[in-house]
């Protein structure tokens, strides 16, 4: 807890500096922010604390606040809040420990967002950043031509060359009816044979780990100029035959350096703010100098709900 402290405080020592090195206000206004509203026990409450809770607000929030009623209800409420904070002080919850962990976990996150989110931003990466990553990463701006089709599979040549007779004739059925009656492919004739979209070597477009479709059926569908086109029986290997129909065509997509900009920016910007995070952890460690002994996390008991579950015994 005691390296976490420090950690805190060297966190607190940089916020503090970057505060300082704000411009002052001038001398009247310093006068009029210092002036106290009100006392709570050794604690005061002055004009400039107040109004900093306030302008923090949003617009329509601070308008309220012209009305005299409510802002003297607004200090009244500080009031209570700090009467509450000295009595649980008093108290002793300040040294709670789940107070302690609140406020380093509290005091963390406030400067990580100040120093590393908000002092530079994604629209501070320079143009000439964001230029040279686009033409050095092409791949990841470019979709590559996406296919639908469907299909209807069948033990032999015989039977897809019957199958796509009745498809082109006019008193045949229907492809999905088809499909859904005589095709051997289990995942997708239910659903009248649909194989979903496809990149031109099969991968399934929009289902991670599904795998790919054969590839004789990705070149065929790839071969055909239109959707509706249907192609010849298809020898897959294996006793399996098929005839294939096409029915989507998602062209070739490649964003521009316009379109893609925000994205680029963020990408570069998460990028700078981790190497500056493991900047400033490096650096302190190298000052503080933690130690870990691993050896001694042997004797951490946890409690029973927390405790590995044994399998039962076969």
């Amino acid at each position: 807890m005691r390296s976490i402290w420090l950690f805190s405080l060297a966190i607190g020592a940089l916020i503090g500096a970057r505060a300082l090195a704000e411009d002052a206000p001038s001398e009247p206004d310093e006068a009029r922010r210092a002036k106290i509203v009100a006392t709570v026990g050794g604690e005061t409450m002055t004009v400039g604390e107040l109004e900093d809770k306030i302008n923090a607000r949003s617009p329509y929030a601070r308008k309220r606040f012209t009305n005299p009623d409510l802002l003297e209800q607004f200090v009244e409420e500080q009031v209570k809040n700090a009467l509450f904070y000295q009595g649980a002080e008093k108290l002793g919850y300040a040294d709670n420990p789940a107070v302690r962990q609140y406020l380093d976990q509290t005091l963390v996150q406030l400067f990580l967002q100040k120093e590393f989110e908000e002092a530079v931003t994604p629209e501070d990466v320079p143009p000439a950043e964001v230029t040279k990553y686009y033409a050095e990463h092409p791949e990841e701006f470019r979709r590559a031509e996406m296919r639908r089709a469907r299909h209807i599979l069948v033990a032999s040549k015989d039977e897809a060359e019957g199958v796509r007779k009745e498809l082109v004739s006019a008193e045949g059925r229907t492809f999905r009816a088809l499909a859904k009656s005589v095709s051997l492919d289990t995942e997708t004739n239910l659903r009248g044979g649909d194989l979903l979209y496809f990149t031109e070597d099969g991968t399934l477009v929009g289902k991670p780990g599904s795998g790919k479709i054969n590839e004789t059926l990705a070149r065929a569908a790839f071969s055909l100029d239109k959707t509706g086109d249907l192609s010849q029986a298809l020898d897959l290997g294996d006793d399996k035959w098929s005839v294939l129909e096409l029915t989507g065509i998602r062209p070739e997509k490649v964003q521009t350096l316009a379109e893609a900009d925000a994205l680029i920016r963020r990408k570069l910007w998460r990028e700078e703010r981790e190497a500056a995070i493991q900047k400033l952890i490096t650096d302190v460690r190298a000052e503080l100098k933690p130690e870990v002994f691993p050896e001694r996390m042997n004797a951490i008991v946890l409690s029973p709900s927390d405790q590995p579950i044994e399998p039962p015994n076969q």
